[in-house]
């Protein structure tokens, strides 16, 4: 079961640039009460073509995502959520968590320097 999924970069990038033109044409031109269904539907989607646009990598292939566990993606979706639900609770755990990890993990290699000549 390897399948090679492939998303045409170029297509989410237009998408994303006709949401957001419908977003502002829906922001110019409609009438306030109607329009602003499809002003948020717009802007939301389009924003998130957008960044899906940016993360994706130039040659079609999801790249090291391809490589993330579903227990690993469960996971950050399950902390993300917690910190969107109680930020006052979560966010210093996960502070506190990510600087350890900073300050605990191996030092670099050290490397030899380049020369530019």
């Amino acid at each position: 079961m390897d399948q090679k999924v492939t998303i045409n970069r170029s297509l989410v990038g237009w998408l994303a640039l006709a949401f957001l033109t419908g977003f502002v044409i829906a922001l110019v031109t409609g009438p306030k009460d109607s329009a602003d269904v499809w002003q948020g539907i717009c802007s939301r989607v389009g924003v998130v073509l957008g960044a899906l646009w940016l993360a994706l990598p130039k040659d079609g292939t999801l790249g090291k995502w391809a490589e993330v566990s579903v227990l690993k993606l469960v996971v950050i979706v399950l902390v993300i959520v917690a910190v969107v639900r109680a930020p006052r609770k979560y966010l210093p755990i996960l502070l506190a968590i990510a600087a350890a990890g900073r300050f605990l993990r191996p030092p670099d290699k050290l490397r030899p320097p380049r020369d530019f000549a």
